[in-house]
């Protein structure tokens, strides 16, 4: 089973809906991620990082196995993450705790996201209650309900299309714009990203 779900350490709303989502994931955490691990109450089959930021009752009592990264390293406990993913040859992955909280932490989630995109594997980041999916260039269809809010974000421009929509857009060349904020979709929506690269955010 090559699909994923990597336990980072930004805020995450567990509900019955995540937990049934998880049941086919296979779990791995990155340092203070192993918090939601504890909150969903599901085996992880990795516990990686330098722990600076997991209190020692949280190592005490979470089972794992864990792979402890030295303090001084050139990358997040997050991307060593999802490179371990890479690793182990994952297809899909869900990025639990990737958005919210930090803004820098966010910022560098999406930038590893598109790194897995890119690479042709299917991502989503998620607080639980909203998500995010990298669109590199191409065609992507999501099979929204009508009424869906979402948003798109040139990150940090694109030159985009969306169809579907209560608003639709022709391709448009965008750059640090809030004109493709807060629409809605009347179905599933079409998305063509013919430069740049975009967020599909999902509220």
């Amino acid at each position: 089973m090559r699909r994923f779900a990597l336990l980072l350490g930004g805020p995450l709303l567990v509900t019955k809906a995540l937990r049934e989502r998880l049941r086919d994931l296979r779990l791995l955490a990155a340092d203070s991620g192993g918090r939601h691990a504890l909150a969903l109450g599901l085996p992880l089959e990795l516990w990686l990082g330098d722990f600076d930021s997991s209190p020692p009752w949280l190592q005490q009592i979470l089972p794992a196995p864990k792979e402890v990264l030295p303090r001084d390293k050139d990358r997040t406990d997050g991307e060593a993450l999802v490179r371990k993913a890479l690793e182990l040859g994952a297809e899909e992955v869900l990025l639990l705790g990737g958005i919210g909280g930090r803004l820098d932490h966010t910022l560098a989630h999406l930038e590893l996201a598109f790194l897995l995109a890119e690479k042709g594997i299917r991502v989503e980041l998620t607080d639980g209650l909203t998500r995010a999916f990298p669109l590199p260039v191409g065609f992507h269809v999501f099979p929204l309900e009508k009424g869906s809010s979402f948003s798109l974000l040139p990150f940090p421009e694109a030159t985009l299309a969306v169809e579907g929509a209560r608003w639709n857009l022709p391709s448009t060349p965008l750059k640090a714009t809030t004109l493709t904020l807060e629409n809605q979709a009347l179905g599933p929506i079409r998305v063509r990203v013919e430069r740049g690269r975009a967020v599909l955010y999902l509220f």
